[in-house]
């Protein structure tokens, strides 16, 4: 019996076989970075460590030719995923001539996008609406936490009721709904994680993300974590603590991801566990299967 509903299995019951997500930079800023909202972006926030593509210079047909050819040996379909920075954060016209030529490759199966709630307009809808009646649409919201204390903190400049709005619409166009949180922002204690996953578990929410916080050098959390601010997990609370989110998420729901990696030259000061992704999995699974842990077994729909 699976522990949780890995995204892997997701892919290949809908496509027939393994689906390869190819990480594309579509040379997007956010609202809370550009002026429009706030200046700097989330106070954690660096995309050349988080994203493998943020620093590409590379157009983009030329960024989805190299990593097609990187796993054409073991992958015939991929989906194209534009993952840093907000990808629906312009107008409709500049969103067409950045997907469109993406869609017309002949292994292209599907779009994921990374994105905030605050960059759809009426006309995104409608062109996501449009999307998903001829291709796969994967949309993936940061909302990082269902408290709007921590959100106010981390600079996201929206709140939860924003991305709620914003599943629910997107629900009704038959996009896949994916939320993206981070555990371990500064302030939360367990059992606020805990009502976080308990929230994702009663929305339309289709996939779920999960990241623990990492706290990058030249950020502003960097400074807060010298300043003694913000603690990290330690790899066995993090184990735990991300036990119990699972175990309260609904148990149809799929899991994308359970933690984050940084690579070697990412600037990460903390926690250096997540430098050694396969070491760090192997440990949080072998803690799984020695507590019997298993996804939506202390889930509550809100109707009981």
């Amino acid at each position: 019996m699976r522990t949780y509903n890995a995204y892997k299995y997701f892919l290949v019951d809908k496509f027939g076989e393994p689906v390869l997500k190819i990480p594309l930079n579509g040379g997007f800023t956010c609202p809370n970075i550009d002026g429009s909202k706030a200046y700097g972006g989330c106070t954690y926030c660096d995309n050349e460590a988080f994203s493998p593509v943020a620093i590409s210079n590379d157009n983009i047909l030329l960024q989805l030719t190299k990593g097609i050819a990187r796993a054409t040996y073991r992958f015939n379909k991929f989906i194209a995923y534009f993952q840093p920075f907000s990808n629906t954060y312009a107008p409709v016209a500049k969103l067409k001539q950045i997907y469109e030529p993406v869609l017309a490759h002949p292994k292209i199966f599907g779009l994921a996008l990374g994105t905030r709630p605050d960059c759809f307009t009426e006309e995104t809808f409608a062109y996501m609406d449009e999307l998903a009646d001829r291709t796969f649409l994967s949309v993936e919201l940061g909302m990082q936490t269902s408290h709007n204390k921590s959100l106010r903190q981390i600079n996201r400049q929206h709140t939860a009721e924003d991305c709620y709005e914003v599943f629910q619409r997107l629900y009704r166009l038959g996009a896949e709904n994916v939320v993206h949180v981070v555990l371990g922002l500064p302030g939360e204690t367990r059992e606020d994680m805990y009502k976080t996953a308990q929230v994702i578990a009663d929305l339309p929410i289709h996939g779920v993300k999960i990241h623990q916080l990492m706290v990058i050098d030249k950020t502003v959390m960097a400074h807060q974590f010298r300043r003694g601010e913000v603690p990290t997990f330690d790899l066995d609370s993090y184990a735990e603590v991300l036990s119990e989110f699972i175990m309260r998420l609904h148990p149809e729901q799929y899991i994308h991801r359970i933690i984050a990696e940084c690579r070697e030259d990412s600037g990460l000061i903390a926690p250096q566990w997540s430098l050694n992704k396969r070491h760090s999995l192997n440990l949080i699974h072998n803690y799984f299967d020695a507590n019997n842990v298993r996804q939506g077994s202390k889930y509550l729909s809100k109707n009981q």
